[in-house]
């Protein structure tokens, strides 16, 4: 496969961030912001300041979401995703590139979303990568982490680390796409970065390549003009 006339020695994988991304709204922070209890919001605080990672702020969430997940379960149906995404999942099927989903976010709201859109069918998503939650007869929830980093070495307090979800698949040569404060390890050592909102923001700041979208159309478009042949 070539990118820009640089042949590639490893396949080439997109990676691709679920809240705010593919979706048009964080699903996860409105969800908590509707149906959790105020103490919420000075988790998300600390998450926000780095002060928590998400493994550890999570699980202290959870039981906060008043109705459990019946409430949240009402709720999915009002968020849409980007309308470019399913032409952007056909096209990269079309091509052979395998496409990820990797979020920090739960798996039921992810595979609710993208099942509700015909976007788990013919393969069009090779895997997600997220954070587990076991629903229970009552309504309740507990959260499992399998996709965390769990390398002394490489310290990571995100439930999800994308850096690792993309490092599982190699050799790879990645192209990752996201959006806000999860997306910041991996932005720095994908092969091909675009960015838009609160990414774009740190990527500025730390003086990080990245490319600007703001729909999957104007990713695609991009790609090609990198000439990618599969």
């Amino acid at each position: 496969m070539t990118i820009g006339g640089i042949t590639l020695l490893a396949p080439l994988k997109v990676f691709v961030d679920f809240d705010g991304t593919i979706t048009t709204q964080d699903t996860l922070e409105v969800l908590m912001q509707s149906l959790c209890e105020p103490a919420y919001r000075e988790l998300e605080d600390k998450w926000v300041a780095g002060e928590m990672g998400s493994k550890e702020i999570l699980p202290l969430q959870l039981p906060l979401v008043t109705g459990g997940w019946p409430a949240m379960l009402s709720q999915l149906d009002s968020f849409a995703i980007d309308s470019t995404f399913k032409d952007f999942a056909f096209w990269l099927k079309s091509l052979g590139i395998p496409l990820y989903v990797v979020s920090d976010g739960f798996d039921f709201i992810i595979k609710h979303i993208l099942g509700r859109e015909g976007l788990l069918e013919g393969g069009l998503i090779a895997g997600i990568k997220t954070n587990q939650v076991d629903l229970h007869p009552d309504g309740s929830m507990t959260i499992q982490f399998p996709f965390s980093r769990a390398d002394e070495a490489k310290p990571c307090r995100s439930g999800t680390c994308k850096c690792l979800a993309v490092e599982s698949e190699k050799p790879v040569r990645s192209v990752v796409v996201g959006d806000g404060l999860s997306d910041r390890c991996w932005a720095r050592f994908a092969d091909v970065l675009y960015a838009k909102g609160r990414l774009a923001e740190y990527c500025r700041r730390e003086n990080l390549s990245f490319r600007l979208f703001h729909n999957f159309a104007d990713v695609r478009n991009d790609l090609g003009s990198l000439e990618m042949i599969n």
